[in-house]
């Protein structure tokens, strides 16, 4: 997660939405909420099927990446959630679009544009 957001610093801005992803990934880490995030490891390496979600400028000032995932393992079983940690596994292409003369900010109560 930290490269997607220095990618994106490294662009000048603070917000980006997340459209697409081709590729795989290993050592990943999904999270599910249930009035508390319950973080689960995946084998490797998985196969990237969907990926979408945002980064916003948090209260803090810190890019705060709402990433959420669908991942195939070998047998084809689909594993989906917010995406906390992975690791590139051959390739990742992704598309960010980002947004110009707004800003998306991530509060307590939810995402805001600004």
């Amino acid at each position: 997660m930290g490269e997607i957001c220095r990618a994106l610093e490294s662009t000048g801005s603070s917000s980006g939405v997340v459209l697409s992803c081709a590729g795989m990934m290993r050592n990943t880490i999904l999270a599910y909420y249930k009035g508390e995030y319950i973080e689960r490891a995946l084998p490797s390496p998985m196969e990237i099927i969907s990926v979408e979600g945002n980064i916003a400028r948090g209260d803090d000032g810190s890019l705060q990446p709402h990433i959420h995932v669908a991942l195939a393992d070998e047998n084809l079983n689909v594993y989906g959630g917010h995406l906390r940690r992975a690791m590139v596994h051959n390739t990742a292409e992704i598309a960010i679009l980002i947004p110009r003369d707004v800003s998306l900010i991530r509060r307590r109560t939810g995402l805001f544009i600004e």
